[in-house]
């Protein structure tokens, strides 16, 4: 109860907008408590200075703030919109900058979109333990959301700092304070016997498509609705990076045992044609013959796996053969990143890993995709 009182005093401003939105329809956006009041958004009737007489031509669209000027007749092509009106941007016939009309007033959200976005926001972190900034609406294209916030950290006698802090939208934001809370936190403590105290490396809102390739769909984190998380810092000052510290993945391993295996075949070849002296008797094995047979194998499947880039599982131990030389990373931080990236995928529409594939080795992808019909996507 005392956390719920705690951030429902935090996000006293908030509440106190909806209040005021759901009278008169007004959203007036304020930063998170002491910070300086951010611009207020548009109300939907315009001010009487904006709303000046408009000439005897037809006027613009409300949106517009003065009537774009006319071209001149001789420069209008023949599929010009009719006078009075803004074409959109990519009108056919419109050139920027040779005389047609000015582009349309990039989109907005409309009172009533950013009103339920702040509802929504209200509704869903209240209850939970976080700290916040709600920061203006933005809106690019299809990219944005109406009621966006800076997440600072989760947590109260625990807290996580988010460095530097994402801006996501509240939904996501939700989500992360449950997975630090329910996952993050309780392996931590069993694993690292330590808590987490910071997230480095976190990045979400980007107006862009998946891979950034045009040929692919519209990003969550165009949306807000993913972010990237790169490594963990303890309470004792262990920084804890996804890269270093997951080891080498499946994708790696069976590349390593490819390579081990061509090098050793290079080398049987390579053995079997060279001659042999016809003369010569077969030497008698001297006293230890066979572990010295067993160290020279030994030490020439350790140099194939080292010109394959990977190490056997235990460096102070010979390997076992190729099956078993090269494994899967088991060191705390490793066992840890595993334990976090499968408790992840019970909170989370979508997680990425190393495991997925070489644009992910780095960090973890995290977002509140919704599927219909199907599961969340975990690899």
């Amino acid at each position: 109860m005392a956390s719920t009182d705690k951030t429902l005093a935090n996000l006293s401003a908030w509440i106190s907008l909806a209040a005021l939105a759901g009278l008169v329809v007004i959203p007036l956006y304020f930063r998170h408590e002491d910070a300086r009041p951010l611009p207020a958004v548009p109300r939907t009737k315009p001010a009487p200075t904006v709303n000046a007489p408009a000439p005897p031509s037809p006027s613009p669209s409300p949106s517009a703030q003065a009537p774009p000027a006319k071209a001149p007749p001789a420069t209008v092509p023949p599929t010009a919109v009719p006078p009075g009106t803004v074409p959109p941007a990519n009108a056919p016939g419109t050139v920027p900058g040779a005389g047609a009309p000015a582009p349309a007033t990039p989109d907005v959200w409309s009172d009533a979109e950013q009103v339920a976005g702040l509802r929504d926001c209200v509704r869903l972190l209240a209850p939970l333990a976080l700290e916040v900034d709600l920061d203006m609406p933005m809106r690019h294209g299809q990219c944005g959301t109406p009621a966006p916030v800076l997440l600072h950290s989760v947590g109260e006698a625990e807290k996580v700092v988010f460095d530097p802090a994402p801006q996501m939208n509240c939904r996501l934001a939700g989500g992360l304070a449950r997975w630090v809370e329910t996952v993050l936190q309780p392996i931590a403590k069993e694993i690292l016997k330590s808590r987490i105290v910071r997230i480095v490396g976190a990045s979400s809102y980007a107006c862009r498509n998946i891979y950034n390739s045009p040929n692919l769909p519209l990003s969550e984190h165009a949306t807000g609705n993913a972010v990237d998380i790169a490594g963990f810092v303890t309470a004792d000052g262990h920084i804890i990076t996804v890269k270093h510290a997951w080891g080498p993945t499946e994708r790696d391993i069976a590349a390593a045992k490819k390579k081990a295996a061509e090098a050793a075949a290079k080398g049987v070849a390579k053995g079997d044609a060279k001659p042999k002296d016809e003369g010569a008797q077969p030497a008698k094995p001297e006293a230890g013959g066979e572990d010295a047979a067993k160290k020279a194998a030994t030490d020439k499947e350790k140099a194939n796996l080292h010109k394959a880039g990977l190490k056997t599982a235990d460096a102070s131990r010979p390997a076992a053969g190729l099956s078993g030389a090269v494994v899967a990373s088991t060191t705390p931080e490793a066992t840890f990143l595993k334990r976090l990236h499968h408790g992840a995928c019970s909170v989370f529409g979508t997680v990425l890993g190393p495991e997925a594939n070489d644009a992910h080795r780095d960090h973890f992808h995290l977002d509140m995709k919704e599927r219909k019909g199907t599961a969340g996507v975990c690899h």
